[in-house]
């Protein structure tokens, strides 16, 4: 995922030109139509397109001097075996261009997926947007001084029934949820973090709101979401966890430890949501 720091929600303004020109183009209808992509807008006014978590283009901006979008993409994705990033001809791109790249995202990010928890998360969050019309946004950053931190990033941002949540996914093994002797001698980051959203969403309530409604009434107009929805809506003010369950047999220390995690949150007054998810099969 793009690191998406820079910019405050004032920075966003739908009458950039990238917003203005992306929806004249044919290959964006075809990023739109594929029930494989989802699409978010950043503060700093680019466009990022995902393939079930890995970044399948950048488009930062429009430029009016050359006629063109500037892009980014992972050299690896486009089948070059080198490290860093090139641009992507968008005005050369078709149907099988797009699918060649998710072909390459798959051998490349989603495999190591299988290797690395963090990436494995990732792919966890893209299914369940791509399955749910009600996760209008994802991969939330900001600059926020809380604590130690500098800084907060969170997993998803739901629509539902006119309530706005903000939404972290972890997954059952992940130790930051559970008091462990040998990693968490101290409460468990779990606990601290969803302190650290809630502490956010109470100081920038209304910023939240207004910024919201941008984005909602912009993916509207730009066709990104599955189904439109309002910008009439209230804001939660207790951020949610969803736990992906994703033991495929249950050990008996396995329901313990689902025992304790439930324990803890219940404990801490945590809104949370355990959902069985099976990574190995096909959806």
């Amino acid at each position: 995922m793009e690191n998406e720091q820079s910019g405050s929600f004032e920075s966003l303004n739908p009458d950039e030109p990238i917003f203005k020109e992306i929806k004249k183009q044919e290959w964006w209808k075809w990023f739109c139509e594929d029930p494989e992509l989802y699409i978010d807008i950043r503060k700093a006014n680019y466009i990022n397109i995902y393939y079930y978590g890995g970044s399948l283009v950048k488009i930062e901006k429009y430029s009016k001097i050359k006629n063109k979008f500037i892009t980014k993409i992972h050299k690896k994705y486009l089948g070059k075996n080198k490290k860093g990033y090139i641009s992507l001809n968008l005005k050369e791109l078709d149907k099988e261009g797009i699918e060649e790249i998710k072909k390459n995202i798959r051998n490349v990010y989603l495999k190591e997926s299988k290797k690395e928890k963090k990436l494995k998360e990732k792919k966890i969050q893209g299914e369940m947007i791509c399955k749910n019309s009600k996760y209008i946004d994802s991969e939330f950053e900001y600059k926020f001084e809380y604590k130690n931190d500098k800084f907060l990033r969170i997993d998803f941002i739901e629509l539902s029934n006119g309530i706005l949540s903000f939404v972290e996914l972890k997954q059952i093994e992940d130790s930051r949820l559970r008091n462990d002797e040998k990693q968490n001698l101290e409460l468990p980051e779990i606990i601290y973090q969803m302190d650290k959203y809630k502490n956010f969403i109470s100081k920038y309530e209304n910023e939240i709101i207004d910024y919201y409604k941008k984005i909602i009434q912009l993916k509207n107009d730009l066709g990104i979401l599955k189904q439109k929805h309002s910008t009439d809506f209230k804001l939660n003010k207790t951020p949610k966890l969803i736990i992906a369950n994703t033991y495929k047999e249950l050990s008996k220390g396995k329901i313990e430890r689902i025992r304790d995690i439930e324990d803890l949150l219940k404990e801490n007054k945590i809104d949370y949501k355990i959902i069985p998810w099976h990574p190995d099969e096909k959806r």
